[in-house]
């Protein structure tokens, strides 16, 4: 009889301790179900004026399917592509008005209508002719010897995009814009300044005040929605100057704001209150800024027990290895591992930084939630163009509302890489091109389409659930470069670069990437910050 009452006691505690057991299986896979997808964790990480001619023009076999030019137009004839280092002295100009001259009306031969910024004239020597026709050299005698190295190894072993737009047609003030609202519009309301679009480079020195923390006389043009779409001082926030760059409209935030919890961001930055990369600062509902102008961020992203906008930029790495990363990170660089050409202090680190970043997450040794190799996806793209040629043109005709945004979307391509455990295959190239003929100039049409869109869309359907989205950033009335992308560009798919991924698969095993700079370099870096970005000294 004890015996009998010892084997049942037995047999409750084992079923008390599978049931246990089954709770935490449970109540784990419905964590993980709660997404769409296995990943917990978005990293974007934004560097700086490329396109992919420029940047992987060296070695246009280093993936099957990568379309790359050799040869450019320009007014009717050809021009060779010729080498150039990763660290030229002199930047390509790449305003608004430069895109209108290589574009040329979708015809893509003005390239050297573009101006040059030489900081140095003294010491530094530009080209005679043809400055944009470039591409970055990369053998063991440039300096640092295989700069691109580790570009070509993240493409090589995960995802490269031949057909990434840059959504906006002008340089990174406005394109860092798009990446975290989906547009460069000065506010929803009143007047329609939703058919608006911020356009060019405020004006400011070295890590300036700039957005809702500029000085009065800041400004920025914002190109008209009617023809001939000229660039005016259109829209006037309350108690500032026409122009004045604080803009009043949804971001991603208030998606990622509409869960319960809502979903974490970060944006890392290396000056906060400064720089026109800094995308919050310029929105007025989240800098919540101290005074009309020339005041600072006050808002709970700023000043909060845990800030969202923080710096300096290494700080992501620190987050990796302290397994604090949040569920959604913008990565901006320092100026010195930034890829921006001419006068923004790049020594060629930004292969380096990029890589350690992806390095941190493919090596975590942290749990889930907390980022991981098997739970973290990392896009990689270029905020614009930078001013160097490019042979495929962007699409044409947002279309949105009246009309919105054709006057200032699509812009030229950059690149856009893409890394995760849960590739289609390894080295998978979007719009892969067989190699055949004339490389193509144009998109081949969904999926392979991409823009900064995309990668806010990804985003939300990411950290949706039965195969929903969160939601989208705007209106109806206003379509946002999320919704845009998804209900136009490719709407048979569910969502943005699903062609990159199959998330019915185990997560693949992770290879570190080669780099000459590690995480520890960057994060014990004491250099003097610099502008990842000099662009408002060309105006």
């Amino acid at each position: 009889m004890r015996r009998n009452k010892t084997s049942m006691l037995t047999s409750v505690a084992i079923v008390i301790v599978l049931a246990t057991l089954l709770v935490v299986m449970v109540s784990g896979a419905w964590a993980q179900s709660t997404y769409n997808t296995p990943l917990q964790h978005v990293i974007v990480v934004i560097q700086e004026n490329r396109t992919p001619d420029n940047l992987f023009g060296s070695n246009p076999t280093f993936e099957p399917g990568v379309n790359l030019a050799t040869v450019g137009n320009n007014y009717g004839g050809t021009v060779p592509l010729t080498p150039v280092v990763m660290t030229t002295c002199y930047d390509v100009f790449h305003r608004h008005q430069d895109f209108e001259a290589m574009w040329d009306n979708g015809l893509m031969d003005g390239a050297n209508g573009e101006g040059i910024y030489n900081p140095n004239p003294a010491t530094c020597t530009v080209p005679q002719s043809n400055v944009p026709f470039a591409y970055v050299e990369n053998d063991k005698t440039t300096n640092p010897p295989d700069v691109l190295g580790p570009y070509f190894r993240i493409a090589e072993q995960y995802g490269f995009a031949n057909y990434m737009f840059q959504t906006n047609q002008g340089p990174s003030y406005s394109a860092h814009l798009f990446l975290f609202s989906g547009t460069s519009a000065p506010v929803a309301y009143p007047n329609k300044y939703y058919d608006w679009f911020s356009a060019e480079i405020p004006p400011a020195k070295k890590f300036a005040p700039v957005g809702c923390t500029g000085p009065l006389g800041q400004y920025d043009l914002e190109i008209e929605p009617t023809f001939p779409y000229n660039e005016a001082r259109g829209y006037t926030p309350p108690g500032a100057n026409p122009g004045f760059p604080c803009y009043n409209h949804n971001t991603l935030i208030d998606v990622l704001n509409s869960t319960t919890p809502a979903i974490t961001w970060k944006y890392y930055a290396q000056e906060v209150f400064a720089g026109y990369w800094t995308a919050p600062t310029a929105m007025t509902n989240i800098c919540e800024p101290s005074q009309p102008t020339g005041g600072t961020c006050t808002g709970a992203a700023y000043t909060g027990p845990v800030p969202n906008v923080v710096g300096p930029a290494a700080q992501v790495l620190t987050d990796i290895q302290n397994c604090v990363l949040p569920q959604v990170s913008w990565v901006t660089p320092d100026g010195v591992w930034s890829d921006h050409s001419g006068g923004g202090g790049t020594k060629g680190w930004g292969p380096s930084w990029v890589a350690a970043i992806v390095n941190a997450i493919g090596n975590s040794t942290c749990v889930s939630p907390a980022a991981n190799w098997s739970n973290t996806a990392i896009l990689i793209t270029w905020d614009d163009w930078g001013g160097w040629y490019d042979h495929v043109a962007p699409p044409i005709g947002y279309a949105g509302g009246n009309g919105n945004g054709i006057q200032y979307v699509y812009g030229f391509r950059v690149p856009l890489l893409v890394v995760s455990a849960y590739m289609t295959q390894p080295g998978y190239v979007s719009g892969s091109w067989n190699g055949t003929g004339s490389a193509p100039t144009t998109c081949p049409g969904p999926p392979y389409c991409h823009d900064f869109g995309s990668i806010l869309n990804f985003i939300e359907y990411v950290f949706g659930s039965n195969q929903q989205s969160l939601g989208t950033i705007g209106p109806a009335e206003y379509p946002y470069a999320d919704s845009f992308v998804q209900d136009i560009v490719q709407p048979t798919y569910p969502y943005s670069l699903s062609d990159f991924f199959n998330f019915q698969q185990p997560p693949s095993t992770f290879t570190t990437i080669p780099a000459p700079l590690n995480a520890g370099f960057f994060i014990k870096y004491k250099g003097e910050a610099q502008d990842p970005d000099n662009d408002a000294d060309e105006e």
